[in-house]
């Protein structure tokens, strides 16, 4: 319901309709004739065009984020049509490395994290953001609708993956507010959060009034449903007090020895499992105020505010009209085509990801007085943004086809606040993605498809939330009532005993009775454990017992309308031939089921590779045990491994980002990058012989002659070799042993010609 009021009142907004898709042979030269315009303008001669070799590892770093292929950079150096550029620009912006590659940029930039609030427990709230973001890149979704979805999001993780944007500033919504203005208006206001800001325009109020807005997206631990809520949080009949959810409901009466707060102690640890996987929109509910020390004279501590947009970013004003959500009126007006900021900001992001700097710098810290480097072009690209009605893809592919872009990179360093005209693209440093995936292209075939083993993985953990969240909504509000009152006494009763054990550990501590003390410790520890496992069996076994009644009914679909989650009850309820399960064991079979189907398809293509490679020996099973068990488990694409990486990984070691600020990654050499290259796992694997790059490299030496060097040369860096680097490398390669191959090989993966983006 709220997408679709969304989309009439992005009508408010923009006076502009649909348009066709700019064409690309004359939008690319428009780019160029602007870009050559100010290059003339400035006497600056352009660079000369790439070189085939250039040309081709450049677009698949930049595209798909890792290096070409040894068989993908000798089929393109070997293709003789003229079209071929475009071509292959085409094949990529629709492969699966375009998405992989994008989400490493967008994760950077939305700060995308595994644990993004409470340890673990965010976990399949990242997944299914994880999931969202993926599923968008794929579909190529207009760029405008992706940030609504964002801006705009709530409901459940399992429902919808981008309420994630608002479960990674948890409990800090004034900090959500700057981040959202940084990444999609390209305005640093973080300072106006508490004064008005040294540098810029912005002030306090106009922090406030915009934060006002999306104030009540609210990341909630509460119940989804209204009625239950009402059941257990409603206000007493005497003051008629309404709660979160509306209405006024009586408080129930509670057995004695039982408290109203023993209750919202027990609904804290019934809705423990579900927490950090909802966001409520109550942008109409809840007020924003100043805090208690304001200290300007427009306003007075602590006075509600009103959501406005401040008149430095629009004439607009008060947006919100009666009876729109705030939230829904601010994500019309900012991603409207008449809001030239949100236009300017992707378009600048765009250039700078193909060209290494943008028109505008820094990217997400643009003022009034702010003045592109290229005025005309900033332009056109905001325009050809509009015209493709934010298609991500038909402006990368503009800028790919351009002559601009297909010239050899610019050397020289760009000094801070320096302008560049771009008589080439910058030399830039691979990024610590892009290292890595060139390590995965090296390691395994097909280097792009998403991980499978990642994909059940998020899948099991978003359906262990939806079903404990279904199971919950079985309950009627009496049953949760009962519920709830049951693990209350079950609180006390653990409560007492702890109270008993930390006596009797004090007295064994007396007596120095270290087995008593153990004892003791090993029953506080457990109590953390043993609240779970009642909540388990008070509360979640009730709801799945009702599953399985209607299941065996054939009534579920009467409960939930999602056909897969009923086919996925069934089946459990099948596999145990209709035993009673507990939610832990159904889950488990659950699970169970989601990972035999990985079992079955690793077993599958052991024997299928060991066929393929004629693999008998003993010694060789085991090495290509290895190479499978490490393929599938370790060499996966940034996209599917934990975001970031864990400290001490390889691409922390070469500088991905923590995902704690906005694009927070950094291309700086270390001394422990060497020492990783030199003694790290990465490496020692790539050798093994069932590898993409060992296997080309037996059959070069095969070949005999420099083959060996050329496949190294080509493989790395998608050319051969010059006649002064054969000359060195000769004398190792022409030794039989492999671990000379390997010197080879690593001698050329430690240039500095590898690590950049020429």
């Amino acid at each position: 319901m709220k997408t679709a009021f969304l989309c009439l009142l992005l009508a408010s907004f923009s006076v502009t309709t649909s348009a066709a898709a700019p064409d690309l042979k004359a939008t690319a030269a428009k780019i160029d004739e602007l870009v050559n315009a100010k290059l003339a303008k400035e006497k600056i001669t352009p660079n000369k065009s790439a070189s085939d070799e250039i040309f081709v590892r450049r677009l698949y770093l930049d595209v798909v984020g890792r290096i070409p292929t040894l068989l993908e950079t000798t089929q393109f150096l070997k293709d003789s049509d003229p079209e071929k550029r475009s071509k292959l620009i085409d094949e990529l912006i629709a492969s699966d490395g375009y998405v992989q590659n994008f989400y490493n940029y967008w994760a950077d930039i939305l700060r995308m994290k595994s644990q993004m609030v409470g340890g673990g427990q965010s976990l399949p709230a990242f997944y299914g953001y994880s999931n969202w973001l993926k599923s968008s890149l794929r579909e190529n979704k207009p760029y405008d609708q992706m940030v609504r979805e964002v801006v705009t999001a709530d409901g459940k993780s399992y429902e919808n993956g981008a309420i994630g944007f608002y479960i990674r500033d948890y409990n800090m919504p004034l900090d959500n507010m700057a981040v959202t203005t940084q990444i999609f208006l390209g305005t640093s206001m973080v300072c106006a959060q508490c004064h008005n800001h040294p540098f810029d325009k912005w002030t306090q109020m106009d922090y406030y009034q915009m934060a006002a807005h999306t104030y009540g997206m609210t990341a909630s631990n509460g119940l989804t449903n209204p009625l239950l809520a009402q059941a257990i949080y409603g206000g007493g009949a005497a003051k008629n007090k309404s709660n979160r959810y509306g209405g006024a409901v009586t408080k129930f009466a509670l057995p004695e020895g039982i408290e109203r707060k023993d209750v919202g102690r027990a609904m804290t640890e019934i809705l423990r499992p579900l927490r950090y996987n909802n966001v409520l929109d109550q942008t109409d509910k809840k007020a924003l105020a100043l805090p208690h020390d304001y200290q300007y004279t427009d306003a007075k501590p602590k006075q509600k505010i009103e959501p406005f947009i401040p008149a430095s970013f629009s004439k607009d004003g008060k947006i919100v009209k009666e009876d729109q959500q705030p939230i829904t009126s601010y994500a019309a007006w900012m991603t409207s085509k008449e809001n030239p900021r949100f236009t300017t900001v992707i378009a600048n992001r765009l250039w700078k990801k193909l060209m290494g700097q943008g028109l505008i710098e820094p990217v997400d810290e643009i003022t009034d007085s702010t003045v592109p480097s290229n005025p005309q072009l900033m332009t056109f690209l905001e325009e050809t943004m509009k015209t493709s009605n934010y298609d991500m893809k038909a402006v990368l592919r503009a800028i790919l086809n351009s002559q601009a872009y297909q010239r050899e990179a610019y050397t020289k360093d760009v000094e801070l606040g320096e302008a560049y005209h771009f008589p080439g693209p910058l030399l830039r440093r691979m990024s610590a993605e892009q290292i890595w995936d060139s390590m995965v292209a090296l390691y395994k075939p097909n280097p792009d498809a998403p991980s499978i083993e990642t994909k059940v993985e998020a899948e099991i953990a978003l359906r262990r939330i939806e079903w404990l969240d279904r199971a919950l909504n079985t309950l009627t509000p009496k049953q949760l009532q009962a519920c709830t009152v049951k693990v209350a006494q079950k609180q006390k009763e653990l409560a007492a005993e702890v109270r008993a054990t930390q006596e009797k550990m004090e007295a064994a501590s007396a007596a120095k009775d270290e087995e008593a003390i153990r004892e003791a410790r090993r029953l506080i520890q457990s109590q953390r454990k043993r609240i779970d496992e009642a909540v388990d069996a008070i509360v979640y076994d009730a709801g799945f017992k009702r599953f399985a009644e209607l299941a065996r009914e054939g009534k579920l679909d009467e409960f939930s309308k999602d056909k897969e989650f009923a086919e996925e009850v069934a089946a459990v309820i099948e596999a145990k031939n209709g035993e009673d399960l507990s939610m832990e064991e159904a889950l488990g079979i659950l699970a169970k089921q989601r990972r035999s189907k990985l079992q079955a398809m690793a077993k599958a293509r052991m024997k299928a590779d060991a066929g393929r490679f004629k693999v008998e020996e003993k010694n060789d099973k085991s090495s290509l045990a290895t190479w499978e068990n490490f393929r599938d488990t370790y060499m996966l694409r940034a996209a599917d491994l934990r975001s970031p990486a864990p400290n001490g990984h390889f691409l922390r070691e070469f500088g991905q980002s923590d995902r704690e600020l906005v694009e927070n990654s950094n291309d700086e050499a270390s001394v422990g990058q060497a020492l990783m290259l030199l003694n790290g796992k990465t490496f020692s694997q790539l050798m093994n012989r069932f590898t993409v790059i060992s296997r080309a490299l037996d059959k070069a030496k095969q070949e005999g002659g420099e083959s060996v060097i050329d496949t190294v040369y080509l493989s790395l860096l998608s050319r051969k070799a010059s006649a002064e680097e054969k000359a060195l490398l000769q004398p190792i390669a022409d030794n039989a042993d492999a671990t000379d191959r390997g010197d080879v090989l690593w001698t050329v993966l430690n240039t500095r010609q590898f690590f950049f983006i020429q």
